[in-house]
């Protein structure tokens, strides 16, 4: 069978190529009972020629798209690295920002406990003084009403007294 020859070949990669191939040798004459096809040789090493001479092309373009995605790789990796770092430092600062708060929770916890207990100090100084003035004064009125007893005692004597004397000098007259 004749295969009609395709220009185009020229113009495809080298997948198109190959299927141009397979479908020559689909089309072409079998010989009977050996499984074999029977081709025409120019053609092939043609088809053979045009593979090899776009095989440096397309090796060439995967490079390109290798090279590129090598590219691409490391710039991913270099972003990866670097919101990598960026996540670290962020971490570390809010680590840094727990633990100051802590330490300042820590601090106010502290300073708030001296400060109470300054003022409950203080409350019970004050209290002591008060107590100590109240049992001053509390003494001192007892002194005094002691004292103004005494005098009241005196003064009644001394009234009973001039009473007496009175009495008896009126009883007589």
């Amino acid at each position: 069978m004749d295969f009609e020859r395709n220009e185009s070949l020229s113009e495809g990669n080298i997948s198109s190529i190959l299927e141009e191939l397979t479908e020559y040798i689909d089309k072409s004459s079998r010989v009977p009972l050996t499984g074999k096809v029977m081709v025409d040789g120019n053609y092939i090493l043609e088809i053979v020629d045009k593979i090899n001479a776009k095989l440096p092309e397309e090796m060439k373009q995967a490079k390109q798209v290798l090279d590129q995605s090598d590219k691409i790789l490391e710039s991913i990796e270099a972003q990866g690295k670097r919101v990598l770092e960026e996540a670290r430092a962020e971490a570390e600062r809010i680590v840094q920002e727990t633990e100051i708060v802590k330490m300042a929770q820590q601090e106010a916890e502290k300073i708030m406990q001296e400060a109470t207990q300054y003022g409950e100090n203080l409350v019970n100084k004050y209290n002591e003084q008060a107590n100590q003035m109240i049992d001053d004064a509390e003494a001192y009125v007892d002194s005094l009403l002691t004292h103004l007893e005494n005098n009241f005692d005196k003064v009644t004597q001394a009234l009973k007294a001039t009473r007496e004397d009175f009495e008896r000098n009126h009883q007589g007259e």
